[in-house]
């Protein structure tokens, strides 16, 4: 009976494909026919932000699909790539995303447009260092090889047409090498039905429109996720932002902070961090009030405050991480990462301990007070890209462009678990009141994972790599940014698209104020932008 029950529930998701036997008495669907249908369902987008942000309708999903877009693996079964910013011809410095090993089929946006190759980011091999187990987990899945046609996109594996014939039905010639059908991928099988617009919620529609969001429990089906009524209005939510000021840089902005009492802003750029007084006038930002020149030249990754904001510790594309005094705009101690770069910086609850993601993979723990490093967690085999504390403070959290994300017992000082995706890890936040943690990769999806639970959600709405994200300290929403030049701002934990704000050149960096109230961005386009967020009451 129960077997029954699955296999019409197949047949109302899956469309029959050309060439093959129908599925339940379904009549078939020509391969044209459904491609046309799957072109449609992604043609649907969500409006954008405006400086002056309105929701959109708050009781549906209006944004397309956007298939996952696994990274392809080198022969030695790992990837290429590093994060670093270079200087494009014209001397001006861009954060952009290389992939080592892609070809020019391999460069398009998972909706079939195309798009110029990115050009730098590569990942040193940690060279020597044993591999860590990996440890059963929810949602754990396995890289796989890189999608290079719309089929692909579809869950369909690619390549295998060359020796079958062209009049052969490409689906079942796809099948016919051993190809896993997307009717037995579930992965793909929610995709799949959700670009042809077909199954109703099942398939990925709700209320009409394609879904963003879907949901899976115990390694299960992802389906589109149903939002609470509240979703969109609770009260805290943001109804709208507005852009408040723009700080010049000058430089692409790696790295931005927001001072405790939103009353200064910190942007790193190109060899130093600019301190900027934000209760100015806007006459008066074009010119920040301080600059720590650091890092010998090099491109600042990040900058963490201490608790009373008298010290700044800052850490780049160096191996030096520097402690700044605030007070006297003078350097107070200097940490050696003994890695080639650190990527990511965070500060235990106490601010007692400061943590370093590192180029080779390496988390580096150092005592504050006393300037000695105290451990170093071994576990990534490529570089360490991001990280963040649980909301008690007790475990690690840390992403890696070895398509991984770690969790880590600070007590033990021990890994505690892997999480494995099929693409790399560019950003990561903590929900600070909830056990939740969201997952920014360079497929350009978004996942929110349960951390005592096996469940997760699926979040499509950036069409390039998520390279920043940030929880609001009410943990009851959070904030992401890309490559595509976009803010978006989710409801925790499910991924209502709460709104879009549309920036020119690629956000690489965000941060929340302590109330909340304000978001500041840093971009490729060498500045900083403060939006004031509107809430419901």
């Amino acid at each position: 009976m129960q077997s029954n029950a699955h296999s019409q529930q197949m047949a109302a998701m899956m469309p029959t494909i050309a060439g093959l036997p129908g599925a339940m008495g379904m009549p078939p669907v020509g391969f044209q026919q459904a491609l046309a249908a799957a072109a449609m369902g992604a043609a649907h987008r969500v409006p954008e932000a405006s400086s002056s942000t309105a929701p959109p309708d708050r009781h549906d999903q209006p944004s397309r699909q956007s298939s996952s877009r696994p990274r392809s693996i080198s022969p030695n079964g790992s990837t290429s790539k590093r994060m670093k910013v270079e200087e494009d011809a014209d001397g001006e410095g861009e954060l952009e995303i290389d992939v080592q090993n892609d070809d020019a089929a391999a460069a398009g946006h998972s909706n079939g447009t195309s798009s110029a190759p990115p050009s730098s980011i590569k990942a040193p091999k940690a060279d020597g260092r044993d591999s860590t187990n990996s440890v059963a987990s929810s949602g754990a899945s396995t890289p796989g090889p890189k999608a290079r046609n719309p089929l692909e996109q579809m869950g369909i594996p690619g390549g295998v047409f060359g020796n079958l014939g062209m009049n052969m039905n490409p689906l079942a010639a796809a099948f016919s090498r051993g190809g896993l059908p997307p009717i037995f991928d579930q992965h793909a099988q929610a995709r799949m039905a959700a670009g042809m617009g077909i199954g109703g919620p099942a398939g990925g529609l709700l209320n009409g429109k394609p879904a963003y969001s879907f949901r899976t429990v115990d390694g299960g089906v992802l389906q589109p996720t149903v939002f609470p009524n509240d979703a969109f209005n609770a009260p805290g939510i943001p109804k709208s932002v507005n852009r408040k000021f723009e700080l010049p840089h000058g430089e692409v902005v790696c790295a931005v902070t927001i001072a405790k009492d939103s009353r200064s802003v910190y942007t790193g750029g190109k060899g130093c961090v600019k301190i900027w007084d934000i209760t100015r006038t806007p006459e008066n930002l074009r010119t920040p009030v301080s600059t720590l020149e650091c890092l010998q030249g090099n491109y600042i990754r990040s900058c963490k405050l201490s608790a009373d904001s008298s010290s700044l510790i800052v850490g780049g594309e160096a191996n030096i991480i520097t402690i700044w005094d605030l007070q006297t705009g003078t350097i107070r101690s200097e940490l050696d990462s003994e890695s080639q770069a650190c990527y990511a910086l965070a500060l235990s609850h106490d601010h007692k301990l400061l943590f370093a993601c590192c180029a080779d993979g390496n988390i580096v723990v150092w005592d504050i007070e006393s300037r000695t490093k105290v451990t170093s967690l071994p576990g990534h085999q490529e570089g360490a890209s991001c990280i963040d504390l649980s909301s008690d403070g007790s475990r690690l959290w840390t992403g890696g462009l070895d398509n991984t994300v770690r969790t880590w017992d600070l007590r033990e000082r021990r890994q505690l678990s892997q999480f494995d995706f099929p693409s790399q890890i560019f950003s990561l936040g903590c929900c600070p009141t909830e056990d939740w943690v969201a997952v920014g990769m360079e497929n350009n999806n978004v996942e929110v994972l349960n951390t005592t639970r096996t469940e997760k959600y699926q979040l499509h709405q950036h069409e390039s790599c998520v390279l920043s994200l940030k929880f609001a300290h009410s943990g009851r929403w959070f904030v992401s940014t890309g490559k595509d030049n976009v803010l978006n701002a989710w409801r925790t934990p499910y991924g209502a698209s709460l709104l879009q704000a549309k920036e020119s050149s690629s956000v690489l960096s965000c941060d929340i104020a302590s109330d909340d109230s304000l978001i500041v961005t840093g971009s490729g386009e060498k500045k900083a932008t403060v939006y004031e967020v509107t809430t419901y009451s």
